[in-house]
């Protein structure tokens, strides 16, 4: 009989889920202290020793942990960072991470890191309906980024049949989709529109021309926002399921095979707070808060209280999937970095595309924060479908900006370019632009 969880720990009791989260964090806070210097000088200045930290709740004593302290300590210790916490000779695989500005952050693992990270990326997978018998895409391009060689990874830890694209152009990829039974597909939400966009222009539909059953989606919260992920099922006439993950975390979460709008975390994995991103202090299900996490399995860069920037909704009932993990609603809502204020409103981009994306007459589109005459103006640029006409790009101009009216509280000029014109992307994709030289974020 097919299992129906991949790991028993699925379903684990929240007693036995706290026993096994309080023994990795123990161990994790004890080596991070014995091993890297940078945790040892964060610890001693905070006045904590591993001693004070033996229960969950403890964990409020230790510091935070942010990426620019990361990036700084790679810099002045180059190339690793005094943050390593095992000898370099113990380390089997180096990815980095993916932000627009400045050298990215060098994360390391050993052996057991390296599995750690694909093992529960399969967990996520399997829990999709993902199985041996399926063949997988993973429509990615193999370059320094952990989710997509973990992607591969995971798919062939179920038993699938795995077939690595990196290197193939999309024409390529567009060929293998109707020429090989196919199930599976693995890529970035923007690259699958951008894919199913371009193989509609050959004359080719995804959803009657291809196997696809099943599609999944990282590297952007796209994913989970509703209006992109029916535009994707729509496209490959296949079920959409976002799974967020960390180069320097894990892959963290999952979306089920019920779709109910829910991301499980991986707690045996990562210890998650969701905290307000002001106070610091836990916020109650239902209610919104960065969340911040603790790896409780990497031992070579054993991060603690890593605050992710991504602000999240703690799922106020349990999923109909009968997982006990802790679960968010509605996957990540938007990213601290990425708030924008415009003339006292804060706008994320996450919610211009779920505006944006209800459109199926809009197939690409860009965010440009401008400042003339000293006021905040909002412009979006949306690449129209070439097959309309002059009456339908109106409507589609007005439309567009009544419904960005209601959803932001602001006004929003829209622009419609060439069709064509704007870029896509096979990676994360970057449809903001501040032009602004003084902005208040």
């Amino acid at each position: 009989m097919e299992k129906r969880y991949f790991t028993e720990l699925e379903v684990a009791s929240r007693q036995t889920m706290n026993r096994i989260q309080t023994t990795r964090l123990r161990e994790q806070v004890r080596h991070a202290y014995t091993n890297s210097v940078f945790y040892r000088h964060k610890m001693d200045e905070s006045g904590v020793v591993p001693e004070n930290v033996q229960e969950l709740e403890d964990l409020e004593k230790l510091p935070f942990t942010t990426k620019d302290e990361l990036k700084q300590s790679q810099s002045e210790h180059p190339p690793w960072g005094d943050i390593l916490a095992v000898p370099i000779e113990s380390c089997l695989r180096v990815h980095f991470t993916s932000g627009t500005t400045g050298r990215p952050v060098a994360v390391l693992d050993t052996p057991e890191d390296w599995r750690g990270f694909f093992a529960s990326y399969a967990r996520g997978l399997y829990a999709m309906g993902v199985r041996p018998s399926d063949m997988v895409m993973t429509a990615f391009g193999f370059g320094p980024w952990i989710g997509f060689w973990s992607g591969f990874y995971a798919a062939q830890e179920i038993g699938c049949l795995v077939i690595p694209t990196g290197g193939l152009s999309t024409d390529q990829r567009i060929d293998m989709l109707i020429n090989y039974p196919i199930t599976v597909f693995g890529s970035t939400p923007s690259y699958a529109l951008y894919l199913a966009e371009q193989a509609l222009k050959k004359g080719i539909d995804l959803a009657k021309d291809s196997d696809i059953r099943i599609t999944w989606h990282t590297g952007e919260p796209g994913a989970s926002i509703p209006s992109t992920k029916r535009k994707i099922e729509e496209a490959f006439g296949a079920k959409c399921f976002d799974l967020p993950g960390l180069t320097e975390i894990a892959a963290w979460g999952f979306e089920c095979e019920y779709q109910s709008g829910q991301i499980h975390i991986h707690e045996d994995y990562v210890y998650p707070e969701v905290l307000d991103p002001d106070r610091g202090e836990p916020v109650l299900p239902g209610e919104t808060g960065e969340v911040v996490f603790t790896s409780l399995y990497r031992k070579a860069m054993p991060l603690l209280r890593y605050r992710t920037r991504d602000i999240v909704k703690l799922a106020e009932s349990p999923c109909p999937c009968g997982r006990t993990l802790l679960s968010l609603q509605g996957g990540v809502l938007g990213r601290l970095d990425d708030m924008k204020k415009v003339r006292g409103i804060i706008v994320y981009p996450s919610r211009i595309e779920e505006v944006v994306r209800r459109f199926r007459e809009a197939e690409e589109f860009q965010i440009v924060f401008q400042r003339k005459d000293g006021l905040d103006h909002l412009v979006v640029k949306v690449d129209p479908s070439p097959a309309l006409g002059n009456d339908d790009l109106s409507s589609l101009k007005e439309k567009l900006s009544e419904e960005l009216h209601l959803a932001l509280g602001i006004r929003a000029s829209v622009e419609l370019v060439e069709p064509g014109d704007l870029p896509r992307w096979d990676h994360k994709a970057r449809r903001v632009v501040d032009e602004r030289q003084e902005v208040p974020f």
